[in-house]
């Protein structure tokens, strides 16, 4: 299969929500990505699709974050919502959409891309735990689901602070209790 990944164009929205909504047998990630397309600061550039033979077959959504340290703030992204066509699972799609939004946001000189998900899968390009290295989400989340990836090599371990994640999904948790 000759996967090509791409941005996605404004006309193949509907069949990028079709293929969250069967990756995940539910609205929920459809209905963020709605939501961060929405936003003033969404970058088309960063929203990417899986594409064989003009099908879209996979979807991707990095979307600007921050890390408040306190004394300033830390650019970031993070990746969510990430799904694949059932019937093109355990094809390497899912995997060229996490790689090649990884090398862009390395190009353009982002150095921490965070993501809520499955640590088996994940662990394999680089997240690791983001919570036993200081960094925190906005919002409660599984402590093992929340992780990051330092693609500089030079970020973790030297920044800590609290992740102000994307309004649409900080706005559907539970506030985690700051110290002050």
């Amino acid at each position: 299969m000759n996967v090509i990944i791409r941005a996605e164009k404004p006309t193949e929205r509907e069949v990028s929500e079709r293929i969250l909504r069967a990756a995940f047998g539910r609205e929920d990630e459809v209905r963020l990505s709605t939501a961060l397309r929405g936003l003033s600061d969404f970058n088309p550039n960063l929203s990417l699709v899986g594409a064989d033979e003009n099908e879209i077959r996979g979807y991707a959504l990095y979307h600007r974050s921050t890390v408040d340290t306190g004394t300033g703030s830390q650019p970031a992204l993070l990746l969510s919502p990430i799904g694949v066509d059932p019937a093109y699972q355990r094809q390497g799609i899912g995997e060229r959409l996490v790689r090649h939004g990884l090398e862009r946001c390395r190009v353009v000189g982002l150095e921490l891309v965070f993501v809520i998900g499955l640590p088996p899968y994940f662990s394999r390009f680089g997240f690791q735990p983001a919570a036993p290295l200081g960094l925190t989400p906005s919002i409660a989340i599984p402590e093992d689901q929340f992780q990051v990836i330092d693609l500089s090599g030079r970020m973790l371990g030297k920044i800590q602070g609290r992740v102000a994640l994307p309004s649409p999904i900080a706005g559907g948790g539970q506030p985690v209790p700051t110290d002050s």
